[in-house]
């Protein structure tokens, strides 16, 4: 292990999934428990990765490549596909709730085409990180703009849905730009792309921050449409 700060996310992120048990003890929403259930499989698939990398890939049984990318390519369709469903299923958005799945299917199809013929399961697959960034960064926007629009104003900062997707929000506003261009700067600008590559990590400890701080808000009551 080179580098041992490089797994430092996983901190928030394993308190975050302990944090979230309470949507499953206090009755949240589904979509919160399901964000909960997201939480506990991200967490086994970076332990996994983590562990392919450092002895799993070489056994008494097998011998493969140490190259955890294509554990990484396979759920990044999946991963996606769940912001989808949970952005589509809390938001108060009607042309969102009536599209979300066609959009999943859509991203599914490709997510699938890109994986099997253009960018293939031993190259990071950035095309599809990019369109499921560039999804995330609309529903995450799409909160703001309905809570901006709200004729009754809350107190967004106490509900779980602000800190989920303001998380997402930091994130992918930066893992958006850093996979478009990370071929580009990793064969031109090496010391550049290592430095993003640090932020990068920076920024995926304070999204699953976020997420720990909204499953220590209160149970989300129903909320009324504007």
């Amino acid at each position: 292990m080179k580098n041992p700060a490089q797994y430092l996310y996983l901190i928030p992120l394993f308190i975050s999934m302990i944090a979230s048990i309470k949507a499953f003890k206090r009755n949240w929403a589904g979509p919160y428990r399901a964000f909960s259930a997201f939480l506990f499989l991200t967490f086994l698939l970076e332990l996994f990765a983590i562990s392919w990398k450092l002895f799993l890939h070489q056994t008494f049984y097998w011998d493969f490549p140490k190259s955890n990318i294509w554990l990484y390519n396979l759920f990044i369709i999946p991963i996606y596909l769940f912001y989808l469903f949970f952005f589509g299923t809390v938001l108060e958005n009607i042309k969102l709730k009536r599209s979300w799945k066609w959009i999943a299917l859509i991203y599914f199809m490709f997510g699938i085409l890109n994986l099997s013929f253009f960018q293939s399961i031993s190259q990071l697959n950035t095309f599809s990180v990019i369109i499921g960034s560039a999804v995330v960064l609309i529903c995450s926007c799409l909160f703001f703009l309905q809570e901006v629009n709200r004729k009754i104003p809350v107190k967004i900062v106490s509900l779980p849905l602000f800190w989920i997707a303001s998380g997402a929000l930091l994130f992918h506003s930066v893992s958006l730009p850093y996979f478009i261009f990370i071929n580009y700067l990793s064969r031109t600008n090496l010391n550049l792309a290592m430095a993003l590559f640090n932020i990068h990590l920076v920024l995926n400890i304070l999204m699953y921050s976020f997420y720990l701080i909204a499953f220590l808000c209160k149970n989300p009551a129903p909320q009324k449409s504007s």
